[in-house]
């Protein structure tokens, strides 16, 4: 595993303090279907995942790349934070595509998933 990024460690930081968890500051990697940016471990089989989004014109793939992760994984669950850098500006349909595939995999997975969108003002 790499550590994550500067940038990604100050929202991670700030989270942190919000719901009195504590981050990795290590990118976790999802057995071939890519990385996250930053963990957290609730306890041995559930997780608060972070992804950041600076430049990523397409960040619906940092949402959909945890289904299948999820679907191989039936024991662990996972809570997403989507994190929006105010400069980040990804397209008003790929946030939309965020939100969409987020509601699917929660109606699938159930309790396994959860997902929070912020956007930085």
């Amino acid at each position: 595993m790499k550590k994550t990024t500067f940038l990604n460690c100050d929202v991670s930081q700030a989270i942190e303090k919000q719901l009195n968890i504590k981050f990795e500051n290590y990118e976790f990697s999802l057995d071939g279907w890519g990385d996250v940016d930053n963990y957290a471990i609730i306890n041995e089989n559930s997780y608060v995942f972070l992804e950041c989004e600076l430049g990523q014109k397409h960040p619906n793939t940092n949402v959909l790349k945890l289904y299948p992760y999820l679907e191989e994984n039936q024991e662990i669950s996972i809570t997403l934070i989507h994190f929006f850098f105010s400069n980040s500006k990804p397209p008003k349909n790929r946030l939309k595509l965020c939100d969409f595939i987020a509601e699917k995999m929660k109606r699938e997975f159930g309790d396994r998933f959860n997902y929070k969108k912020i956007i930085q003002k």
